[in-house]
Formats: C-alpha cells, structure tokens, sequence
C-alpha cells in the first residue's frame, strides 16, 4: 500500500512539472499586448485661422423732405420721397481666432472664443421715385396761393451699403462623438463691427417744359456698432505635420450689428427757368438695420 501510494505522488509530481514546462513554454511566444492609445483631451489653449463667405442684410428706411424751388415774387413745394429697400453686402471674408476649451467631462467641452474678420461686404442699389402734377404758387410775402403750375419730376437715391470688418467674443459648449476626437457645439455671445452707408440722394422737377431746378443731398456715414451672434459648428482632431495638435472646423453664424442713422448734407444744388432764383430742402435721411450670415472653415493648433 505504501509502495503504491509512493507511485501515485512520483506520477503526480511529473505530470505536474511536464504541465508547467508547456505552459512556461506557451507564455514565452505569446506577443505583448498593445500599449493603449492615449485619449485625446479638449482642455487648452488654441489658436488658428479661418475663411469664408458671409451673406449681409440691410434693410433701410429712407425719407426725402419736400423741397422749394423759388422766384422772386413766389415759390413753389415739391414732393419728397418715403419708403423702404433692403440691400445684400455680401463677400469674402477671412480672420483669426484664439480661444480656450475645458473638458469637463468626457462627453463635454465649454470654452470661450474670440475672433476678428476682415470683410469684403457690400452692395448697391438706385431708388427712383418719379412724380409729376400741377402744384401751387405760394406768393413770398403773404404766403398764400396766387396761382399754379405745371411740373415733372423725379427723386434718385443711390447708395451703398457695407461691412468693412467685425469681431465676435463667443462662449461655446460642445458634444464629443466616437472615440472623443469630434465635437459638435453652439455658440453664441457678443458681435461688434463697422457699418457703413454713403450715397447721394437727388430732387429734381422741370416746371412747364423748362430746364430742371435740383437739389443734390450726400449721403455719408459709419459708426462701430455692437450687437449679438449665435451659431453651430463642427470640429475634429487631425493629423498635420506629423502632430495630434491640429484641428480643423466648419461654423456656420447668425449676427446682428444694431442700426445705422444718417443724415443727407446739401452738396450741390441747380437752377433751371421759370424765374427760379434758389432751390432750397430735399434733406434724406436714412435708418439702416444691419444683419449677417456666415459660414466659414478653419484650422486651429491645440497648446496641450
């Protein structure tokens, strides 16, 4: 008995170590397991630059006063002019932006951003209003009716308006897709730019078939204006020159830069017949609500 139970622990013991030897044997040829891929992390500092195209909105109310072609004994009132046009500046436009982002969890980034854009924004429009009618002679010394007359006439606006540059300082909070190298955000905060309207506006009338009397009214103005923006955007991790630190982006805003007033100035006036001595009034004025549309790429390098 103890003979065989000698034999049963010496076949014990080999079976044991010949298992160990092929399992010792098996963990020498199996390879390494792969080192993980280091996370891709949000928070930073970043910089870049970024073109595209923005779509403008000008929408301007305009109003002409009357003006007076007068004689030596008696005057007489033309109409003036009152409406509304939108126009469309649209163009190039191309900036920078610097901003920094705070992954705050790992689906979340908030960050804040600002950015400033040349533009190549405008656009041109020519309003004419022509008015015609039998129109009352108002002596000078009374300034009562001694008679009437016969006139055709016309009142020409001509103008531009446009959007030289602009900058916006924007909050931004974003959503991480995949493996977190894609962020969808919005975006929104403050707009500011400058603004401009010039032209001329003109009133003119011919009495009874002779030459036109005309008074010629510039239009000039512009002014920074500050007002408000929100949009939506894209952006992901690239590989660029051999580095994880690249970005690219697509943005599409929406921005509101406030109004716009002006005032005409007399720049020109000119005498026609039927006795008239001076030609007096015809003063624009304009009101001018200026909007933005924007859609632009970028490319920004992370500092982390």
């Amino acid at each position: 008995m103890t003979k065989r139970i000698t034999s049963f622990f010496a076949l014990t013991t080999f079976v044991l170590a010949v298992s160990g030897s092929a399992f010792a044997a098996d963990m020498s040829v199996k390879a390494p397991l792969p080192a993980p891929v280091p996370v891709y992390s949000w928070t930073g500092w970043y910089a870049g630059v970024n073109a595209g195209a923005s779509f403008g909105r000008a929408k301007t109310d305009f109003n002409v006063d009357s003006f007076t072609a007068a004689g030596t004994a008696s005057h007489v009132n033309l109409p003036g002019f009152a409406g509304s046009d939108t126009e469309d500046p649209s163009g190039f436009i191309g900036g920078g932006q610097i901003g920094y982002n705070w992954q705050y969890s790992p689906l979340i980034v908030v960050g804040l951003e600002a950015d400033f854009q040349g533009a190549l924004e405008r656009d041109t429009n020519n309003l004419s209003n022509p008015f015609s009618g039998t129109f009352p002679l108002i002596s000078n010394t009374t300034g009562l009716p001694v008679g009437s007359v016969t006139g055709t006439g016309t009142v020409v606006t001509n103008y531009t308006t446009q959007i030289d540059w602009f900058g916006t300082v924007r909050g931004r909070i974003g959503y991480l897709w995949g493996n977190g190298e894609v962020m969808s955000y919005v975006t929104g905060g403050l707009a500011y730019g400058e603004v401009k309207i010039n032209g001329a506006n003109i009133s003119s009338v011919s009495l009874i078939g002779t030459p036109a009397t005309s008074v010629t009214q510039a239009i000039g103005h512009s002014q920074v204006n500050t007002g408000w923006v929100v949009g939506y955007g894209t952006e992901g991790r690239i590989d660029f020159w051999g580095s994880r630190n690249w970005t690219w982006k697509i943005e599409g805003l929406y921005m509101d830069l406030g109004t716009l007033d002006t005032t005409g100035v007399t720049s020109g006036v000119s005498i026609g017949g039927f006795g008239v001595a001076t030609a007096t009034g015809g003063q624009v004025s304009t009101h001018t609500h200026f909007t933005d549309g924007i859609l632009r790429a970028g490319l920004n390098y992370q500092f982390h």
